[in-house]
């Protein structure tokens, strides 16, 4: 006995998710600091320079385009946090305390809030991404739906794996 799979369909799975702004903001810091070692270095060398030239009494134009590049890299942090800040606020008191319902069903995942609802194919999703408290599915340019961990059951987490796995995408562990 063999099975058609374009007429085997599974049930839809639904589940709610309580996002708190506390979530959303440590989410929007991982994803700032992402690559900080990558910053500390970079820091440390550049900053190991301009004191190395005001040592010698001397500031070079290599000291000046450092110091330039490190205060504009420190402004771009501080700018996208509090973008971010500011937007997970809003969010946040639009949203309320409600949940956000979720849909998974075989073609797509569907988000259903007091602020309207969206529905997205598998396809569009690059990454999902497990960490303690939440879990990322990433999509273009590295925006991201977050879930709460503890609200997703088993059975969707499994499932979200099991999906990301027959379209050949990541699944890491954050």
């Amino acid at each position: 006995m063999s099975f058609d799979n374009a007429q085997f369909h599974m049930t839809p799975i639904d589940f709610d998710v309580h996002i708190t702004e506390d979530l959303l903001r440590r989410v929007a810091l991982r994803r700032i600091f992402r690559r900080w070692p990558l910053t500390l270095i970079a820091t440390l060398l550049i900053g190991y320079g301009i004191v190395f030239d005001l040592r010698r009494g001397q500031w070079t134009t290599l000291s000046t385009f450092g110091a330039t590049a490190l205060g504009f890299q420190w402004l771009i942090y501080i700018a996208f946090y509090f973008r971010q800040r500011r937007a997970i606020g809003d969010w946040a008191r639009q949203q309320g305390d409600k949940p956000v319902h979720y849909r998974l069903s075989d073609e797509t995942i569907c988000a259903r809030s007091n602020l309207g609802s969206s529905e997205v194919k598998w396809t569009v999703f690059r990454e999902l991404i497990e960490h303690d408290d939440c879990l990322l599915l990433g999509f273009s340019r590295g925006n991201h739906l977050t879930l709460t961990r503890a609200d997703v059951p088993a059975e969707a987490l499994e499932f979200m794996r099991q999906k990301f796995h027959e379209l050949k995408l990541p699944v890491k562990k954050g």
